[in-house]
């Protein structure tokens, strides 16, 4: 008799693991970050980019969406990121091509299989107000193409002559002093809310089954240099259209670097 209830026991607490393993254990995760915050300002508006590794424990768990709430702590503005591109986490080499960047979606991450990540985050209503902007601007360099075009065809292989190129230049430093580059300047340096101060950043990673949001809290600092080189990042927004017209490479942008320092949720 012993035996047997010995036995039964073992049974019912083998079923019973099962049963709290698959049905009723909820799945929880692990956020590790990695390197630095990267902080920038580029035709989508101010961006963070995150790199790390997520890993789920007790079970499977689906990651629906991440994103983050910035809050500056001198005055307590607060703006809130969506994730916008998955990037590959290969180091881009000076004359290498750029890597691939994927829209981003929902991805599971299992136990034994962690997820490594490198995200873009950037504020979509911040980024359909400054796509607005660029829109007019575009609109009024492609007027000045189609000048450009009248004088000199686009795409032909043998360049113009100096008294041409001369009238191309001339054409093109007409636009750089142009109403419509001005305003767009002074509009898109005055919306770099990149300003010296001490950052709280929480990062919220929402899954589904089960329905939770796990968040991780830090802080991270723009000095004042920092700001400066990110609002001169206006520069090379403006430029781009001209450089792939003149077939010249792109400037390229600044960013800014800050450690990790982790707050308690």
């Amino acid at each position: 008799m012993g035996a047997l209830i010995l036995g039964i026991l073992a049974f019912v607490q083998f079923w019973i693991k099962i049963l709290w393993e698959r049905y009723l254990q909820k799945g929880k995760i692990d956020y590790y970050e990695t390197g630095t915050i990267a902080i920038g300002y580029n035709h989508s508006g101010p961006t963070l980019y995150l790199q790390g590794t997520i890993r789920a424990l007790n079970k499977d768990v689906f990651i629906r969406t991440i994103d983050l709430l910035v809050i500056r702590e001198k005055d307590k503005a607060q703006h809130v990121f969506e994730w916008a591109a998955f990037l590959s986490p290969i180091i881009d080499m000076p004359g290498s091509p750029p890597q691939p960047q994927e829209i981003p979606s929902g991805f599971m991450v299992s136990p034994n299989s962690p997820h490594r990540f490198s995200i873009a985050f950037h504020e979509s209503d911040f980024f359909k107000d400054i796509s607005h902007l660029l829109n007019e601007y575009y609109s009024e360099w492609n007027k000045t193409t189609e000048e450009l075009g009248k004088i000199w065809p686009p795409f032909t292989n043998v360049p113009p002559n100096q008294t041409v190129s001369n009238q191309l230049s001339a054409i093109i430093e007409r636009f750089r002093k142009s109403k419509i580059r001005v305003d767009t300047f002074t509009a898109l340096d005055r919306k770099c809310y990149w300003e010296p101060s001490d950052y709280q950043l929480t990062v919220n990673i929402t899954t589904s089954k089960p329905d939770m949001t796990f968040t991780k809290r830090y802080s991270f600092s723009i000095s004042g240099a920092d700001s400066k080189n990110l609002k001169l990042n206006v520069i090379p927004i403006l430029e781009q259209p001209i450089a792939r017209y003149s077939r010249m490479p792109v400037l390229p942008y600044n960013f800014a670097f800050s450690e990790y320092k982790e707050l308690k949720n």
